[in-house]
């Protein structure tokens, strides 16, 4: 059996309403509207803004495997990758105890490291 970790998604439904963090990731309660088209749209928005964010810091390393959930393998291959002294990558993977989080952009230099989260968000320019 996989180990469910908290994650920063996970976190931000237990701030909302700490029943849907019970309900997060479970088969028989699916939810039916991340297949609308809207939402699809949305998901396509981000990844977009995502792509765009890694041009800001070119150069990294994408941090993936076949498997999108197998969080093991995607820490080991982040561990590998910061082995280096300095490098940037893309979606690395950190487990703290109980807590994993993927983060969109890591750049280390020597001793810091900072995270970059990126964000997309819609606004119209008329009255935003």
């Amino acid at each position: 059996m996989q180990p469910r970790y908290l994650t920063k998604s996970k976190f931000k439904l237990a701030i909302e309403c700490p029943t849907k963090l019970y309900y997060a990731g479970k088969k028989e309660y699916y939810n039916n509207k991340s297949e609308d088209d809207w939402m699809q749209e949305l998901a396509r928005g981000g990844i977009q803004v995502g792509e765009l964010a890694k041009q800001y810091f070119p150069g990294g390393i994408e941090i993936q495997c076949d498997d999108y959930w197998d969080h093991d393998q995607l820490i080991k291959l982040t561990d590998i990758q910061l082995q280096k002294d300095n490098v940037i990558l893309y979606e690395a993977a950190i487990k703290h105890e109980n807590c994993f989080i993927r983060v969109d952009i890591l750049k280390k230099n020597g001793d810091i490291i900072n995270f970059y989260e990126v964000k997309s968000k819609s606004f119209h320019p008329e009255s935003d």
